[in-house]
């Protein structure tokens, strides 16, 4: 094998091995929500997400806040015992379950068997425990949609259709559909069989509208019309 060959394959290597190495993205001096959420949704919300307090926990990891003031209407369909990411003492719990205490080779969070959070997001979670800040939205972020299906133009003693809740960036997402003075809340992405009892509402036009909010700003739709006539 000639010199210059050698050199090739060495350098090859080489490449090879440092785009492995590049595929480990970069820890934030001071992460925000930005950074963190992305983790938290990948790695925790299938426990401390919608069904947290089914799993045992009043915890949701989901949001860093759901605030009316951002939410608007939507953030009724938050349970109000629920704590958030951003509530006090959240960071510094996530910090505590992240990184093995003395002593102890595994930490708490994710609990076995599942494998232990890379390198990157556990360091990455533990600067943002330090210091926590929710900070901008990321770049580009867009609204959250909600999609019907037979959504009735007339009703008699029920009002039924389908709702879809969804993100464009995959953000988690939460919502409530308004009609007659009544409130259906929807506390995550996907499809809802949305009802209302109408027997006792007056005939007339009605215009259903639902708020929807992803942590970040919230969307306003308007559903109508439906006629209530019986």
């Amino acid at each position: 094998m000639s010199a210059h060959t050698r050199h090739a394959r060495l350098l090859l290597v080489s490449l090879l091995g440092c785009g492995a190495c590049s595929d480990v993205p970069s820890i934030p001096l001071q992460p925000t929500w930005s950074d963190v959420e992305p983790i938290l949704r990948g790695q925790c919300v299938s426990c401390h997400g919608p069904t947290a307090k089914d799993t045992g926990s009043s915890y949701r990891l989901d949001f860093y806040e759901m605030t009316p003031a951002i939410c608007g209407d939507a953030a009724l369909a938050l349970d109000a015992a629920v704590i958030l990411a951003g509530g006090a003492g959240t960071p510094a719990l996530i910090r505590i379950d992240v990184e093995p205490m003395a002593g102890v080779a595994w930490p708490r969070m994710p609990p076995q068997p599942s494998p232990a959070l890379p390198d990157w997001q556990r360091e990455t979670l533990a600067r943002w425990a330090t210091s926590p800040v929710k900070g901008p939205p990321p770049h580009g972020n867009r609204a959250p949609t909600i999609t019907t299906s037979k959504l009735p133009a007339l009703s008699d003693r029920t009002f039924t259709f389908t709702a879809i809740l969804d993100d464009p960036d995959g953000d988690p997402v939460i919502g409530v559909i308004k009609a007659g003075g009544f409130a259906f809340l929807m506390n995550r992405p996907g499809s809802f069989a949305v009802a209302f009892d109408t027997a006792a509402w007056p005939a007339g036009s009605l215009r259903p509208t639902a708020v929807l909010c992803d942590g970040w700003m919230s969307a306003s739709y308007d559903l109508g019309p439906v006629e209530i006539k019986h």
